[in-house]
């Protein structure tokens, strides 16, 4: 396959991923019982931990946004031939992924010991996905490649035919 190609299917991917997890980390159970509340939580003294389980769900909900956005912008870019909306994907996806895994490691070391087989599964549904997007991501850096360097001849090319063909045209009348 073309690198062009595999970019379509990274940034493809990249929209129906996020949604996946997004819907995935709004539907999160953080509290279980009906009349009795129980945290899934210990308490803890640190308070960044503190504030990022406060705020993960609208954490979650910012990254996975920007995300989706940056995505579509990704397919935008292959379909106009942008090189550096390919490079913004790049960027965006490390820092997104690199936040994501910091979240999910700092809120696995706050979860009580009755559910750590639940951490357990969240951490392997990050690190796959983590790792699906940092294997796709030479694909897009080699078709932005392609993209810096070829795309001006590629258009002198057009130009030159078009305006032979005029020419030609003109000389028959």
């Amino acid at each position: 396959m073309n690198p062009r190609k595999l970019t379509l299917m990274v940034g493809t991917f990249s929209v129906l991923n996020t949604i996946q997890f997004l819907i995935f980390d709004l539907s999160r159970l953080t509290q279980i019982g009906y009349e009795d509340d129980f945290s899934i939580y210990q308490h803890t003294q640190s308070e960044l931990v503190s504030w990022i389980m406060t705020s993960s769900y609208n954490i979650s909900i910012g990254l996975s946004l920007i995300t989706i956005l940056v995505s579509c912008f990704l397919l935008y870019s292959i379909h106009m031939s942008i090189y550096v909306g390919l490079l913004i994907y790049t960027l965006w996806i490390t820092t997104y992924e690199l936040t994501s895994f910091s979240m999910v490691l700092l809120i696995n070391g706050a979860i009580k010991e009755k559910f750590k087989e639940l951490s357990s599964l969240y951490l392997t549904l990050q690190i796959s996905r983590m790792l699906l997007h940092f294997f796709c991501l030479p694909f897009v850096v080699k078709h932005a490649y392609t993209l810096y360097k070829v795309p001006r001849t590629v258009g002198k090319v057009h130009q030159r035919r078009v305006s032979s063909l005029n020419t030609e045209d003109h000389k028959l009348y």
